[in-house]
């Protein structure tokens, strides 16, 4: 049976006792909160991530929060939350945990590469752009996510267009007028409405085709803690 919040904090006090190792100065730090408190994060942080590589995302979830009910200020804690929720099929709670992450760390392309493709499987383009721009701004994202994120971009541009939009959402040309009323849509069978009816279907068959399949949300590696392999595995449900 899993253990504990409890039994937890007693393990890794008692690993303090043997190994003298002081919880305050674990790695990696994000400088904001109380050092203790990241390093008693970090058990449960790590012990999420070996839940969500054994794909028991509802207990990798559950580790992630207890994680974040401890030191709430690890942007790679949400990253991380930000997978196992949508892996789940939590469009909200994933999109609510990538914005923490981008709020805490915004200089991480990840980040906004996840927020990006989790408001483009919403079909909020224009957002959905301009997160994959800052995510694109960064040097340190690899050729092969440029790649594909250009490939989605370039899939959203083609939507917008045929819905008469550009991608930031504004209108591709100004709406007809005449003499300040509005114009009447004319039946399907007039040379106006054959049009109509036809840019109707492109945007169906666009929607429907353009954009590449949404690839799976990029994560964060484990953290150094006092605890060492065999005791998260230890605490894995068998």
């Amino acid at each position: 049976m899993f253990r504990s919040n409890k039994q937890v904090a007693l393990a890794i006090a008692v690993l303090h006792v043997l190994t003298g190792v002081q919880c305050g100065n674990a790695e990696g730090f994000p400088g904001k909160g109380d050092r203790v408190q990241y390093a008693e994060s970090l058990p449960h942080y790590n012990l999420g991530n070996r839940y969500l590589a054994k794909e028991w995302y509802e207990k990798a979830i559950e580790k992630y929060n207890d994680a974040i009910n401890i030191y709430p200020f690890d942007a790679d804690v949400y990253t991380n939350l930000t997978v196992a929720y949508r892996k789940v099929g939590d469009v909200a709670g994933a999109e609510a945990a990538c914005r923490k992450a981008v709020e805490l760390n915004h200089n991480d392309w990840t980040s906004w590469s996840n927020l990006g493709n989790i408001l483009m499987t919403q079909e909020r383009f224009p957002e959905s752009y301009r997160c994959f721009t800052k995510a694109m701004s960064f040097k340190s994202m690899p050729s092969s996510e440029r790649t594909f994120i250009e490939s989605n971009i370039d899939g959203m541009k083609k939507i917008m267009k045929a819905r008469g939009l550009t991608l930031t959402g504004e209108s591709l040309s100004p709406p007809a007028v005449n003499d300040g009323k509005s114009v009447a849509t004319k039946g399907s069978g007039s040379a106006s409405g054959k049009k109509l009816a036809g840019k109707a279907n492109a945007v169906k068959k666009v929607a429907g085709t353009t954009t590449r399949p949404t690839r799976d949300l990029q994560g964060v590696g484990s953290k150094e803690s006092e605890l060492d392999r065999k005791a998260y595995d230890d605490w894995l449900v068998q």
